[in-house]
């Protein structure tokens, strides 16, 4: 869901000092399939289009999938494809079990399920419990106060300012600015919306909206689906007392409108749904919550082994990342969410459908870069169709905007600029639609810059990613110790080890050449090592021999915007390592 990120900012640039951090250690362990997976989200309208009709659907991410999984995606995350009038691009849902004829059918939805399990990966819906479309059946008959819907949306009487005149209920503010109450003539009451005025907030302190928004949940794992996104969570309650907030537009005075404690619990029923499904077939589920707020907050929507909430709470702050970021920003940032998520709650997001893409907030030469820093991380890796490619926003005329909140409601963004069509090749329209007219027009750049181009470019950013996507699930990525070091203003690393292995992502994020030499990386890495996945920008090769003590290789000479993998040996060794999971996954299957 759509959100004003300005007010965390903050919090970044006044975060604590630079000193060493200890090595963060995994365990040798069996771990669930979520602590390590490479999820994918897909924006449907934008992915394939199977029908021609400009907009992508359920049967063209069937057609697709050979592509997602030899990226080496291990989860998918698909945005709502339910039953919506789209005036909110589908987070305004009018029916929870019914599949948006843009998108296909159910029974389409059926044969995708299968095939994407199938392919060996793993599917995750977007839930959105928050609000429903004002032209869902619930609010219709809500509105007529027909049981046992009356209350199941949140309904105010107007406020009597004098014997002739009235006004809303108190002065709460919508996130897209503009009061959060609209009046309804049919019933004569005002109702909640925090988000647009065509999107009413559900009462959940009504017990048959939760056992509803429940049986949504079980309607899906149903039909054998691994989890579940949950959208806009801090908005999920109010409180009951609907006093006036702190006067001021700033996101701490809204104290009544968003985290409330209530909604922490909630989460918690959600996951009992979840693991009510995991304990029958012994396969688990995934809960991961959208929540732009600080990890204190987010750690406690995850709660512990005795009240388990959301395994993942999305970490977010990366989508912040600007050119004017230098290494201690970036390290305070991840030693930050790594100190305070619970070691299997670990996720790193980039952007997202909500944010600009990387490459147009920073450069083409980052996109490898930024891959490179958020594929090796520990833990779950959020990555969003298309960043693999290194597309980036469209830039669009106003004819040509199809988000209706584009720019309205006091928003300042353009969120059709970030979900434009896949550019499958050199064909009319990128090979995302038989249509004369795309919903969105697809990148001017993709004669050049399409799937089918960079398949066949060693150098390019698919083949890059899907290196490192490799590369992450090796042993030493998915259970090595965790280190992170500031090597100069604008140079950052960060090292995986595992037994006598290292694997060290060093990046140049800053816009001159950097010299890095043995003596800059000191104690924190063996000598030498090599050169295992490089930038199309980098000097060195794969295979080069770095940090070494021959005079020629002590440096690397690191471009603007370039980084490299590097590793002990030549090939990541991982033998041994495989072995010791073996063993750990055997005993547990015998116990």
């Amino acid at each position: 869901m759509t959100q004003v990120f300005g007010f965390l900012l903050f919090s970044i640039l006044s975060l604590g000092c630079t000193e060493g951090v200890p090595a963060l250690t995994q365990n040798l362990t069996e771990l669930d399939w979520w602590e390590t997976t490479l999820l994918y989200q897909l924006y449907p309208r934008s992915f394939k289009d199977s029908d021609g009709d400009g907009m992508g659907d359920l049967n063209g991410i069937i057609e697709k999938l050979d592509y997602i999984k030899d990226l080496g995606v291990d989860a998918i995350w698909i945005q709502p494809f339910y039953k919506s009038p789209m005036y909110d691009m589908g987070y305004d849902v009018a029916d929870y079990k019914a599949v948006d004829p843009v998108f296909g059918t159910l029974d389409d939805f059926k044969k995708m399920q299968k095939a994407i399990k199938d392919k060996g990966i793993k599917l995750l819906l977007d839930y959105v419990p928050n609000h429903t479309s004002d032209e869902c059946e619930w609010f219709k008959l809500s509105e007529q106060r027909v049981e046992p819907y009356t209350d199941y949306y949140i309904w105010r009487d107007a406020k009597r300012i004098n014997d002739t005149h009235t006004t809303v209920p108190n002065n709460w503010i919508g996130m897209f600015h503009g009061t959060a109450w609209r009046w309804s003539e049919k019933r004569k009451q005002y109702f909640l919306h925090q988000f647009a005025p065509q999107q009413p907030d559900l009462n959940f302190r009504n017990p048959r909206v939760k056992k509803e928004m429940e049986d949504v949940l079980r309607f899906w794992l149903d039909l054998g689906v691994d989890g579940f996104r949950v959208d806009a969570v801090p908005w999920l309650y109010e409180a009951e007392h609907f006093m006036d907030e702190p006067p001021g537009k700033g996101w701490h005075n809204r104290i009544y409108t968003i985290e409330q404690p209530e909604n922490v619990e909630l989460v918690r029923e959600w996951r009992a749904v979840l693991d009510e499904y995991s304990r029958k077939d012994g396969h688990k589920r995934l809960l991961a919550i959208e929540d732009y707020s600080p990890p204190p907050k987010l750690v406690e929507y995850i709660g512990n082994e005795t009240h388990p909430g959301s395994q993942i709470a999305f970490f977010f702050y990366l989508t912040f990342v600007r050119n004017e970021w230098n290494a201690t920003i970036v390290d305070r940032v991840v030693r930050w969410a790594a100190k305070s998520f619970p070691r299997r709650a670990y996720n790193w997001v980039l952007d997202n459908h909500d944010n600009s893409r990387t490459r147009t907030r920073l450069s083409d030469e980052s996109v490898d870069v930024w891959n490179m820093f958020m594929l090796l991380l520990p833990g779950l890796t959020s990555v969003y169709c298309g960043t693999e490619l290194g597309l980036e926003d469209l830039n669009l005329r106003k004819d040509q905007q199809k988000d209706p909140l584009n720019g309205g409601n006091g928003r300042t963004d353009r969120r059709d600029s970030y979900r434009g069509p896949m550019i499958w090749d050199d064909t009319e329209n990128a090979g995302f639609t038989t249509s004369k007219y795309p919903w969105l027009p697809v990148q001017p750049s993709y004669w050049r810059w399409n799937v089918k181009a960079q398949q066949q470019d060693p150098n390019s950013h698919l083949n890059t990613f899907k290196r490192l996507a490799t590369l992450k699930k090796s042993p030493i990525i998915t259970h090595g110790d965790f280190e992170t070091h500031v090597i100069s203003t604008w140079v950052y690393m960060y090292t995986r080890s595992l037994e006598d292995d290292t694997i060290a992502v060093l990046i140049n994020i800053g816009s001159e050449t950097e010299e890095i030499c043995v003596k800059n990386v000191g104690c924190a890495l063996p000598s030498p090592m090599f050169v295992h996945i490089r930038s199309a920008n980098s000097i060195v090769n794969i295979g080069d021999t770095v940090f070494s003590h021959e005079k020629s290789k002590r440096c690397i000479h690191m471009r603007p915007h370039s980084g490299v993998v590097l590793s002990t040996s030549k090939g990541v060794s991982v033998t041994y390592s495989m072995f010791i999971i073996l063993l750990a996954v055997l005993s547990k299957l015998i116990l």
